[in-house]
């Protein structure tokens, strides 16, 4: 129960900081984007070819699906499907807001992508519980 409660309070944390990015006005949000990108290219290598932006909203929505699916205490086929249905609302609304701001738009693509990073974090959480499953049924075999 402890689990689910921590994870909820996650999924609401997420989507503040989602409505936060999104109620940047167009240059502020430019601004922080050529920071990200200065800093990652000193990590990575100089010249290398990404988007941040793009990066950001699938990565953001990815953590928002596994701190949703995290949040619930049974994770079945309703649950997942509850889910997906929530990050595509929650991603169509905050890219209506985001088209209030100074110099944004909404995007199609961007709620496209949101979706595939929402659905990326239920898989990566599916996997991990299967996985960690299997391993745990095999050592039963083997003792």
């Amino acid at each position: 129960m402890r689990r689910e409660k921590v994870f909820r309070v996650l999924s609401i944390i997420v989507m503040l900081f989602i409505f936060w990015f999104s109620h940047q006005d167009a240059k502020e949000s430019a601004r922080q984007s050529t920071y990200v990108k200065k800093q990652m290219n000193k990590v990575i290598s100089k010249g290398v070819k990404f988007n941040i932006r793009k990066n950001a909203h699938f990565f953001i929505y990815m953590v928002l699906g596994m701190s949703l699916l995290l949040s619930r205490e049974n994770a079945g086929k309703r649950e997942i499907l509850e889910i997906v249905g929530f990050v595509i609302l929650y991603s169509i609304s905050d890219e209506y807001h985001q088209s209030f701001m100074p110099g944004r738009a909404a995007s199609f693509r961007d709620v496209c992508i949101d979706i595939l990073g929402g659905i990326s974090g239920i898989l990566v959480v599916k996997m991990m519980f299967h996985t960690k499953n299997i391993d745990l049924y095999e050592k039963s075999i083997i003792k």
